[in-house]
């Protein structure tokens, strides 16, 4: 049996958790999203052939929205490596939610662009995922890969303006990011449409230039949601298993 493990809040789309008999569940395809947006990155880390064919996506072949290129290289994902679409995890009960107000912060300065209410759970819930065994020790080497840049880069951006958000990623670092249990970054943490798809154009610099030419994107999502009152930007969790 596997389990999900809130480090921060957790945050559904608004207006807010679905609802199946009164009781509020996160669907699985947030955990599926997050699993594939991880796997992804971490493709194009490790394969060059793939890493060449996604920037030339991002650089003049893709023709539409940021959020159509960031479907469009999951489906070359899920053509190179099938075995994934059999990630299929079941809806996630979760504990009743509570509205905080929670701040957007703009990455590229740390300063606030909006407050809005958005419904939160923490906490340790069990859950029903089926993982292809061959799948596993891949899995587990790409989230840990992705939430790694992901917190690097979050941090590096966030910190000059928002130092007392330190300790926040310190902790992340030396507890999530060490786990045995797989780290992922899950649910609505960012409004921006391609929810972080595309980190791994940070090490491609050419990429990453197009992406913000063509289609006003950058690798590190533009805002990401913040808990001023905690000190911690939304949705890190661990996904673990039990006996």
């Amino acid at each position: 049996m596997f389990f999900l493990e809130t480090h921060s809040p957790l945050a559904a789309a608004p207006p807010g958790f679905p609802r199946r008999e009164g009781a509020a569940y996160l669907p699985g395809r947030a955990l599926r999203e997050a699993l594939l947006t991880a796997a992804l990155a971490y493709a194009i880390q490790r394969d060059e052939a793939f890493a060449a064919e996604m920037r030339r996506l991002a650089q003049h072949a893709f023709k539409g929205s940021a959020e159509g290129l960031a479907a469009a290289m999951e489906a070359a994902l899920l053509e190179r490596q099938p075995e994934l679409a059999a990630l299929a995890p079941a809806d996630l009960q979760v504990p009743e939610p509570a509205t905080h107000r929670v701040q957007l912060l703009d990455t590229r300065t740390g300063e606030v662009e909006g407050e809005l209410e958005l419904e939160l759970v923490e906490g340790r819930m069990r859950l029903e995922v089926a993982v292809p065994r061959e799948l596993e020790t891949w899995l587990a080497g790409a989230t840990r890969s992705y939430a790694e840049a992901l917190a690097g880069a979050e941090e590096k951006a966030l910190l000059p303006a928002l130092p007392e958000a330190g300790p926040f990623y310190q902790e992340l670092k030396a507890r999530t990011l060490k786990s045995e249990a797989w780290p992922l970054r899950i649910g609505y943490w960012t409004p921006d449409p391609e929810g972080g798809r595309f980190l791994a154009f940070e090490r491609l610099p050419a990429a990453a230039q197009a992406l913000e030419g063509r289609f006003g994107s950058r690798p590190l999502p533009g805002r990401v949601f913040y808990d001023p009152k905690e000190h911690r930007t939304l949705g890190w969790a661990l996904l673990g298993w039990e006996d």
